[in-house]
C-alpha cells in the first residue's frame, strides 16, 4: 500500500487538477472538468479521513483510474495518486517588480532568500500574497536578504518589507541582510578612494554589523542607509572568498563577486569610472547549484566590470585581446593566434562562470561584453525589466547577442515585462484596487523556475487559459550521457 501523505508536491512537469462528480449515466461513471494546472513542486494538501485519502474512481476512458481529493492554489479538485510526491523541490521566482530586479528563492528545506526587491511595492505585494500576511495563523519563515548594490531599483522595495505592516495578523522577520560592502551615503559617497598601480579602488568596506553602525556615523545617511536602518538584522558584506551563504544536501549558493584586491593591507573594490558604474560593477554575484543545475544572479554588471571579472577568472586580459581583434590591420596569422588565445581564456573562465540559467545583468542593458556572455554560456536567460522607463530595456542588440551566444539548438529568453498581462489587469472590475495589483504582480509577469537538480521547468502564466492549461511551460532534463541539460520541446506547441 502506498504511503498516505498529509502534505505533498506536484510531480514534474505539471499536474491537471479536475473537478470530478459522480454521474451513473456516463460510461466513466463521472463528470469531469478541468479546474487548474499545478506546476512541478506546487504545495498540495490532500483530504485524508481515518488515515486514508478521499477518493473517486473513473471507470473508463483516457482518464481512467483512482483520484484523490486535494486542496491547492486556493481551490479543491482531484488528481491521480501518482501525481503527488513527498519530496519538496527548489523554487526560484523572478518577480515582476517593474524596472528593477527582484528574486525569491525557496529551498527544499524551506529557507527563503530575497535577492533584490525592485523600486516600488511589487516585491512586498508578492510576499504579502505568498505568505497570506493578513490572515495567516502562523508567522512567515524568516528571510535572508541579499541587496546586490545600492541602486534604487534593486533595494528600495525592501523598505516596506522591513517595516511593520499595519492591520496584518503576521509580520515579516529578516534574519540577515547581505550587501556588497559599499554602504552609500549622501552625495554618492561609496567610501574612501585609494590607488594601486595607478588604478582607483574604493576602500573602507563595511564587512559586518559593527562596521555598518560605524558607517552611519561617518557619512550623512541617504535613502540606502535609511532603508537598511529599518531592520535590526545584521548587515554583512559579501565578496569572492566568502564561504557559501547556503550549503545543504545537494544545493549551494556561492559568491562569485564582487572581487576585491588588497590595497594598503585592506580589501578594496575596483572603481569602474564614476559612482554609478562602480556600484553597478561591484554587484553581488551569486551562483546557485542544485544537483546538476547551475544558476547565476549578477546584479547590474557592466562592460568594465565584466572585463575585470573575466581577467580574474581566466588570468587573461580579455579586453586587450578583443582590442587586438578590432584592429583591421592585423594580419591573418596573428588574428588566428589572438582568436585562439581569447577562446582559451573564455574556456578557462567557464570553469567558474558557466551556468544553465542566467539572470540577465542590468535588465537587458547594452552595457555588456559578448565575451562574458560566452563565458556564462546559458541555455536560459531571464530578463527583469519594466514598461515605465527611459532605457528601452531589454535592448535589441542585447537580445540578439544573448541568442547568438547561448547554449543549445533552442536557447530560451524570458522577460518579466513580456510575461505580464495588462489586459487581465483591466478585466478584474469586481476586485479592489489592491487585489488587482497583487494579482497582476503575483500571477502575470512572474517567471517561475522549479527544479530537483535533474529536471527543470521554467513557466510563465498564459494571458488567456487554454481548455486544459494555465501555463506556458518549458522543460530542461539532464542528459547523463552528454553531461548537459537538454531543452525538451513539446510536440503539441507551436
Amino acid at each position: 500500500m502506498s504511503k498516505v501523505l498529509r502534505v505533498g508536491y506536484a510531480v514534474y512537469p505539471s499536474v491537471k487538477m479536475r473537478d470530478i462528480t459522480p454521474d451513473p449515466s456516463t460510461k466513466s461513471g463521472v463528470k469531469m472538468k478541468f479546474v487548474k494546472e499545478l506546476l512541478f513542486g506546487d504545495y498540495i494538501k490532500p483530504y485524508v479521513t481515518d488515515g486514508a485519502y478521499e477518493t473517486i474512481t473513473v471507470k473508463s476512458g483516457t482518464n481512467k483510474g483512482e483520484y484523490i481529493k486535494v486542496h491547492c492554489r486556493n481551490v479543491d479538485g482531484y488528481i491521480k495518486k501518482s501525481e503527488i510526491q513527498e519530496k519538496r523541490i527548489l523554487e526560484v521566482n523572478f518577480i515582476d517588480v517593474g524596472q528593477g530586479d527582484g528574486c525569491h528563492i525557496a529551498t527544499p528545506d524551506d529557507k527563503h532568500f530575497l535577492i533584490d526587491a525592485g523600486k516600488g511595492k511589487n516585491m512586498y505585494r508578492y510576499v504579502k500574497w505568498r505568505f497570506n500576511l493578513n490572515k495567516a495563523k502562523v508567522a512567515p519563515p524568516p528571510f535572508t536578504v541579499v541587496i546586490s548594490h545600492s541602486d534604487t531599483d534593486h533595494y528600495q522595495g525592501f523598505g516596506n518589507i522591513f517595516s511593520k505592516t499595519k492591520g496584518s495578523a503576521q509580520q515579516f522577520t529578516i534574519e540577515k541582510v547581505y550587501h556588497n560592502g559599499m554602504l552609500e551615503g549622501v552625495g554618492a559617497n561609496l567610501g574612501p578612494e585609494v590607488t594601486k598601480d595607478g588604478k582607483a579602488f574604493i576602500s573602507g568596506l563595511s564587512d559586518d554589523q559593527q562596521a555598518f553602525l560605524a558607517r552611519l556615523n561617518e557619512v550623512k545617511p541617504g535613502p540606502y542607509l535609511n532603508m537598511l536602518k529599518k531592520t535590526p538584522a545584521d548587515k554583512v558584506a559579501l565578496r569572492k572568498g566568502c564561504g557559501p551563504i547556503y550549503d545543504k544536501d545537494n544545493m549551494k549558493i556561492e559568491v562569485l563577486g564582487p572581487v576585491a584586491e588588497e590595497v594598503d593591507g585592506k580589501p578594496a573594490l575596483p572603481s569602474f569610472g564614476g559612482a554609478d558604474k562602480t556600484k553597478n560593477g561591484n554587484s553581488v554575484i551569486l551562483k546557485l547549484t542544485i544537483g546538476h543545475l547551475r544558476l547565476l544572479l549578477g546584479g547590474d554588471l557592466n562592460t568594465p566590470s565584466e572585463e575585470y571579472l573575466l581577467k580574474y577568472y581566466s588570468g587573461k586580459d580579455v579586453a586587450a585581446l578583443r582590442a587586438q581583434l578590432d584592429d583591421e590591420s592585423l594580419d591573418e596569422e596573428t588574428r588566428k593566434t589572438v582568436e585562439k588565445e581569447l577562446d582559451d581564456a573564455i574556456k578557462i573562465a567557464r570553469q567558474q562562470l558557466e551556468v544553465d540559467i542566467s539572470k540577465s545583468c542590468h535588465h537587458g542593458s547594452a552595457d555588456f561584453t559578448s565575451e562574458f556572455l560566452r563565458a556564462t554560456n546559458p541555455i536560459v536567460t531571464v530578463i527583469s525589466s519594466g514598461d515605465e522607463e527611459s532605457y528601452a530595456h531589454p535592448r535589441p542588440d542585447t537580445l540578439g547577442t544573448i541568442g547568438k551566444y547561448s547554449r543549445g539548438k533552442r536557447s530560451l529568453i524570458f522577460s518579466t515585462e513580456l510575461a505580464r498581462s495588462g489586459k487581465e489587469f483591466l478585466e478584474l472590475e469586481n476586485i479592489s484596487v489592491q487585489k488587482k495589483l497583487e494579482r497582476v504582480v503575483t500571477v502575470y509577469g512572474m517567471i517561475n523556475v522549479r527544479t530537483d537538480g535533474e529536471k527543470v521547468i521554467i513557466a510563465q502564466k498564459l494571458e488567456k487559459p487554454g481548455s486544459s492549461t494555465n501555463w506556458d511551460i518549458h522543460k530542461l532534463v539532464w542528459n547523463a550521457q552528454k553531461e548537459e541539460f537538454e531543452y525538451i520541446k513539446d510536440s503539441d506547441k507551436d
